[in-house]
């Protein structure tokens, strides 16, 4: 309760302390008065432009899996023993050969797969549209990215299941199966493999930004997406510092540097430098307005998040003092949060203001749904949830539940499908581009999403808190819980939201395979497009 009490007067402070220095630095917001913004098929379509469209179609196939697989674990909660009273498909025992636990397994590497597949396409995709340099053999070399990509995630989804099925066994099990730890299951091998393609990426970039690397200040915009790609691959390496034999507690101590430094550190920088560079790009912001504000949010981001990430050292045996420390930290990580809330709204006026021969309205309102449920998800039940008198009893229940898919598909995930979006617009045949199907799929996850997290998911929750309050931390896990009659109809209240989510999956995942066939021809990088166009702005020594 102390500490509890200590986070809120700590935050009730940094909030005040937070507002006044954002305020302080004069950071404009986006508009589009007085810029002019070349469409879409006045910018030139590079051969590395066109490779990197390429990862999309692929995210769109295994968020599709993932999906599924979503709906099949919410469904495990009210008939475990079969899908619908449907026990065997093709004579084989659906429980059988999805079990719980590693249908949970797919669904969650799945979803690291398909926002890091965009997230590897569109840092391809955006050098080029900002510099007009187009590195010797770039294309070359994003398809060997691809391919070592695919690579990787067959071989790695494999291992696991082969592995579980005791398929795999011996010394091998660890290296090309299932490691067992939540998040990081892939064998070693296919981490290793992961940790090239994060630094062969990293190459790529910085071969694509060369031109402005050379030009601008350390803190440029080209140098911060370098630094937040890099700082991925760098805290990826921490996968790496046990086996076996290494004691739990320090394999569970580097695991939460993998995963929690990603969600809390790394993925919130790379998101506030790759909007910040995006809305450059789209003419919404100048260089050095954007380069400001990104400076600013990272620092707030990685200064909170970095320290904020030790709430879990207390749950894998560290010291006592972890609790207290991490989770007021943790609770700190709103503020920036409250940051990013507050240029989601300065975008929405801009949006609001652009009027109809905006072309980029579509992936505007993607970047604008991150940064809402960016706060919501991250921030405010992230605030929640680690409240030390709070994160004691609700430790894996379905509070966290609804933090993590409010979160996770929510702030990374809109920013990945949006970063998808802006890459479409730009690459596809103007007389071909339509949004119809896009915008539905955007309503159905964000409708599907707030009916999942609102009506179902944290209802659970709640629950499940209070009978960690009144009872025990056995009872709310207890399966005797899950049975109640409540709680069984609130899972059942979920069917909605997961019925729109996987359809608005299906109506991306078709449209993305369809726009791959509508894209425009390559040109020369070199080719003149007069005087409006993004290099022309970003090159400027000075946009003031």
């Amino acid at each position: 309760m102390i500490w509890s009490v200590i986070s809120m007067v700590l935050l009730v402070g940094a909030v005040g302390i937070g507002v006044f220095l954002y305020k302080s630095v004069e950071l404009p917001e986006p508009t589009t008065e007085g810029i002019e913004i070349p469409p879409p098929d006045e910018i030139n379509l590079t051969p590395s432009q066109r490779a990197a469209t390429r990862f999309i179609p692929l995210a769109g196939l295994l968020f599709t899996v993932q999906v599924l697989l979503g709906g099949l674990l919410a469904h495990y909660y009210v008939e475990r023993h079969a899908f619908f009273g449907v026990e065997e498909v093709f004579g084989v025992h659906i429980v059988e050969a999805l079990p719980f636990a590693l249908a949970k397994t797919f669904h969650l590497d799945l979803g690291i797969l398909w926002i890091a597949t965009l997230w590897l396409g569109a840092g391809l995709f955006l050098p080029p549209l900002l510099t007009n340099h187009e590195p010797e053999r770039q294309r070359t070399y994003i398809h060997v990215l691809l391919g070592a990509l695919i690579v990787v995630a067959v071989g790695g989804l494999a291992g696991v299941w082969l592995g579980s099925q005791g398929y795999i066994d011996g010394e091998l099990w660890w290296i090309i199966g299932n490691e067992g730890l939540e998040y990081l299951e892939v064998g070693r091998l296919w981490q290793v493999g992961l940790l090239v393609g994060f630094v062969l990426w990293t190459g790529l970039v910085y071969r694509g930004f060369k031109p402005m690397l050379e030009r601008e200040a350390r803190f440029g915009l080209a140098h911060m997406i370098i630094y937040a790609g890099g700082s991925i691959g760098l805290l990826f390496t921490a996968g790496m510092f046990y086996t076996p034999q290494t004691n739990i507690v320090m394999t569970e101590f580097w695991r939460w540097w993998v995963v929690h430094m990603w969600v809390e550190g790394a993925f919130e920088f790379f998101i506030v430098a790759v909007v910040g560079i995006t809305l450059v790009s789209m003419g919404l912001l100048r260089k050095r307005s954007a380069e400001k504000a990104v400076a600013f949010q990272a620092l707030f981001v990685m200064g909170s998040g970095v320290i904020g990430a030790s709430h879990h050292y207390w749950w894998i045996g560290q010291p006592d003092v972890w609790l207290p420390l991490g989770t007021i930290f943790s609770t700190l990580e709103l503020i920036p949060l409250i940051l990013i809330l507050f240029e989601a709204m300065g975008q929405y006026r801009a949006l609001a203001t652009s009027g109809e021969t905006f072309p980029y309205t579509l992936p505007f309102m993607f970047i604008i749904a991150s940064g809402f449920w960016n706060f919501l998800g991250a921030g405010v039940l992230g605030f929640f949830i680690n409240l030390p008198i709070v994160n004691y009893y609700e430790h894996g229940t379905y509070l966290t539940v609804g933090h993590a898919h409010a979160a996770m598909f929510g702030a990374f995930g809109f920013l990945a499908l949006g970063m998808a979006t802006y890459m479409l617009r730009i690459s596809t045949v103007p007389s071909k581009w339509s949004e119809r199907r896009l915008r539905w799929a955007f309503w159905l996850w964000n409708v599907g999403l707030a009916v999942m997290v609102f009506v179902s998911v944290l209802p659970v929750g709640f629950l499940q808190l209070e009978t960690a309050f009144t009872e025990t931390y056995g009872a709310a896990r207890s399966l005797a819980f899950y049975n109640g009659e409540l709680i069984q109809l609130l899972f059942w209240a979920r069917l909605p939201g997961d019925t729109l989510l996987i359809l608005g999956t299906v109506v991306f995942a078709y449209d993305m395979v369809k726009k791959r066939f509508t894209l425009r021809d390559v040109s020369d990088p070199t080719d003149s497009l007069g005087e409006t166009t993004i290099p022309d702005r970003l090159m400027a020594e000075d946009d003031d």
